[in-house]
């Protein structure tokens, strides 16, 4: 009877001793899974993501309000042969009475050749989407404003930072510019969004909070305000777009004015515009 027992004991034992490692080794492989999918996990969610080169604009991507505006513009920024825009125009500033003549190179996202001509002297800056460059002298506090109101205060810069997956913020469909009566208004309305933007045209990246105004019957951005400190003291910005025309079935805005506190400190205005294909011909190397 006690070998009996002793033999039950040891066939009990052993059956431990295999379920232990059957149980083990399952586990082990069930970690294994796990890690791997926790890994594909982590590498297939999606984050904010830079624009390359030669991204164009997913309308899939956007909302169906942002797509309105989006093809009001044109279909230049989603698909290849028309990203780059020439054109050729004046600069007139507000405390200069001497008219600049300028040439610009925009190509889509976020790359600007400026030349501009003032007498006998000729200043060419480029921005290549990550930094600027210029001829000569580093870049005074007025040409960084110009070259910030140029490629971020445009309609194609909005479309970049979408795809860049920048915070974003509808705050609302059909807005008026004042506070009174909507009676006897008969101005234009807009679609504001708020957008946390990055700023690179200078030596330190700068963070905005950018607010664009969409005209909400032409669905053409015409509007760009935010607020900057100079020597301590906060400025108000508002850079508007204005006198959109159709240029080889895209709309350029032909008109861009920059107000800081109310007052208007410069103008650009458009004389001539065209449309080509990108060229790699380092036009925003400088």
């Amino acid at each position: 009877m006690k070998r009996n027992h002793r033999i039950l004991w040891l066939a009990l034992s052993i059956a431990c001793l295999v379920l232990t490692a059957l149980t083990f080794a399952a586990s082990g492989k069930l970690r294994s899974a796990n890690m791997k999918y926790s890994n594909s996990r982590s590498q297939s969610v999606p984050g904010p993501t830079r624009v390359k080169r030669g991204a164009y604009v997913r309308s899939s991507s956007l909302s169906p309000k942002l797509v309105w505006h989006l093809k009001a513009m044109g279909d230049r920024l989603e698909k290849p042969g028309r990203e780059r825009l020439s054109i050729t125009g004046t600069l007139v500033r507000a405390n200069d009475s001497q008219v600049e003549e300028v040439t610009a190179v925009w190509e889509f996202p976020d790359r600007l050749r400026l030349t501009k001509q003032k007498g006998n002297k000729a200043r060419v800056i480029a921005f290549d989407g990550e930094q600027v460059k210029a001829d000569g002298n580093p870049l005074d506090e007025a040409e960084q404003d110009l070259i910030e109101t140029l490629v971020y205060g445009s309609a194609d810069h909005f479309f970049s930072t979408q795809m860049q997956g920048m915070a974003t913020r509808l705050l609302g469909s059909r807005f008026l510019l004042h506070r009174g009566s909507t009676a006897d208004y008969n101005g234009p309305y807009y679609d504001v969004y708020k957008v946390a933007d990055q700023v690179k045209t200078s030596t330190d990246q700068r963070e905005r909070l950018k607010f664009y105004y969409f005209n909400s019957d032409t669905m053409l951005l015409e509007r760009v305000t935010y607020e900057i400190t100079r020597n301590g003291s906060t400025v108000e910005v508002e850079e508007r777009l204005s006198d959109w025309t159709r240029e080889q079935g895209q709309q350029v805005a032909r008109r861009i004015e920059r107000f800081e506190n109310g007052e208007s400190v410069f103008v650009f205005t458009v004389r001539t515009a065209g449309l080509s294909p990108r060229a790699d011909d380092r036009a925003f190397g400088n």
